[in-house]
């Protein structure tokens, strides 16, 4: 077989493996696929011409076949092979294919290890992870300084051990940049600008073209204004100014719509300031409801309803409300039905006292009112209505009726100057009803004449008779004329003449 040198992989440099391919493992790579079946034919043939026959011929001192080359890495370059080294063609091809096997799989454990640290650099692995990594390059070396004495195996399990670690690290990255991405949360909440900015940039590593680190970005160049705001809120609510703290923490929230803490306190602070409005309204309420002051006392109830819908406190006060209104009412009207007895004003101390009891029907005060009301106003009416139509007393009927109503409103005790009035009015009117008054009537002795509601006189030509005064209607009936009537009136002191006769033939 012709001479091959071997070109391991120097630590140094650990590259991806296309960078760094044997080239006799490359150059095994092109072999037809006939020529190693050949070759171990070969190696067979060999075995029994150059190994079998001379040892059943050989004396018994026969030397030792000496052991492959070691390589020296010096400054990660390949020393010559010593001049111990066996030569290739002292080696068996079988010998030679096995080697060839195992640095095949050192070189592919290396590659896997070569392309999983190419992804970690490109994330940023020593800045994250230093230690860890330092150590699976550590493991790598190894694997060079095997490979290079030709240790195959070794290598290819250092290789293996190496890309382990550095799979793991590849693998913890999710994590780390979830980790990473909760610090960056926790530090804007606490409004740490530094801590921050240093896990934005591992996330930016980690993570790299993630929507979410612009985001992040525009949260953490908020945090002076979220932290001023919120400090601000803070001191506004110390003093009790709940409405300038919710403003202040609007103002937060609205700087990073995502903080978590902003928007709490904003929350908290509304709660607060929904709280002293409620209780503002409601003292506002009761003591305008102290004052009687019902319908400010109602509006400020009905406010704290609004301000905490569904609240048992503002519904409780409505119903003071309402109570202290009947009550208000109740009291009105019996001083309204006290001072219109006062003011003997009977038919308005009447409505005002149904009324009082329309609402309490126990009320003493207005079932006594009522009583007294009652009667006086029934009286009362009797003395208009005769003083309003007193043309009625013309009729006896009528007289003796007023004389009665007299008799009742004389009898009453005390009397208000209302009724005393009426009385003396009534008592006036009753005299110059009784006064009897003389009335000269004349006709043409031809038509039928009667005075109505007091005589019928027949048919004359002058007559006299005594009238009370009052209005009075003289009829007059003739055959074949048309009947007349003639109204007249009759005052105490006064003549009185009246002519009553039919002339309109029919």
């Amino acid at each position: 077989m012709p001479e091959s040198r071997e070109e391991p992989l120097q630590a140094a440099a650990f590259r991806p493996q296309d960078a760094e391919a044997d080239p006799v493992t490359l150059e095994a790579d092109r072999r037809p696929a006939w020529l190693l079946p050949g070759i171990g034919v070969l190696a067979v043939t060999a075995i029994l011409v150059f190994g079998v026959l001379p040892l059943l011929f050989a004396p018994d001192d026969t030397t030792a076949v000496p052991t492959p080359p070691t390589a020296q890495a010096t400054n990660g370059n390949t020393a010559a092979p010593s001049a111990s080294a066996t030569t290739p063609s002292e080696r068996s091809p079988f010998a030679e294919a096995q080697e060839q096997k195992l640095r095949k799989a050192a070189q592919d454990a290396l590659q896997t290890a070569l392309e999983i640290q190419q992804i970690l650099v490109d994330l940023g692995v020593e800045s994250w992870a230093p230690d860890a990594y330092a150590t699976a390059l550590e493991a790598a070396e190894a694997g060079d300084l095997a490979y290079r004495e030709r240790r195959f195996n070794e290598a290819a399990m250092a290789y293996q051990e190496a890309g382990t670690q550095l799979a793991a690290l590849e693998d913890s990255i999710p994590g780390r940049a979830d980790r990473a991405l909760g610090e960056v949360r926790a530090a804007i909440e606490a409004g740490d600008t530094a801590q921050a900015a240093q896990q934005k940039s591992l996330l930016d590593l980690l993570r790299p073209g993630d929507p979410e680190l612009d985001r992040l970005a525009a949260r953490i160049e908020a945090i002076p204004t979220v932290s001023a705001a919120l400090d601000r809120a803070g001191s506004e609510a110390a003093a009790g100014q709940t409405r300038a703290a919710v403003s202040a923490a609007e103002d937060a929230l609205a700087a990073d719509p995502d903080h978590q803490r902003a928007a709490d306190e904003l929350a908290r602070y509304r709660e607060a300031d929904a709280t002293a409005r409620f209780r503002a309204a409601m003292s506002v309420g009761y003591a305008a409801l102290e004052q009687e002051a019902f319908d400010e006392a109602d509006q400020a109830f009905r406010r704290a309803a609004g301000i905490r819908p569904g609240a048992a406190e503002p519904g409780a006060a409505q119903q003071e409300l309402a109570a202290a209104l009947t009550a208000a009412e109740l009291r009105k009207l019996a001083t309204d039905g006290a001072a219109q007895e006062t003011a003997e004003a009977w038919d308005e101390a009447v409505a005002t006292y149904q009324q009082a009891l329309a609402v309490d029907p126990t009320l003493v005060y207005a079932r006594d009112g009522l009583s007294r009301a009652e009667p006086r106003a029934a009286l009362a009416k009797g003395i208009r209505d005769i003083l309003d139509d007193r043309d009625r007393l013309v009729d006896p009927r009528a007289l003796r009726a007023a004389e009665g109503v007299l008799t009742e409103a004389t009898a009453v005790q005390p009397k208000g100057p209302v009724l005393t009035a009426e009385v003396a009015e009534l008592r006036a009117l009753l005299d110059w009803a009784r006064t009897p008054v003389n009335v000269s009537l004349t006709s043409d002795n031809l038509t039928d004449v009667t005075v109505l509601r007091v005589q019928r006189l027949g048919s004359f030509s002058s007559s006299t008779i005594t009238l009370r005064p009052g209005r009075y209607t003289a009829l007059g009936v003739r055959n074949g004329y048309r009947d007349v009537r003639i109204d007249f009136d009759i005052k105490p002191g006064e003549a009185a003449r009246v002519d009553v006769r039919c002339e309109e033939a029919i």
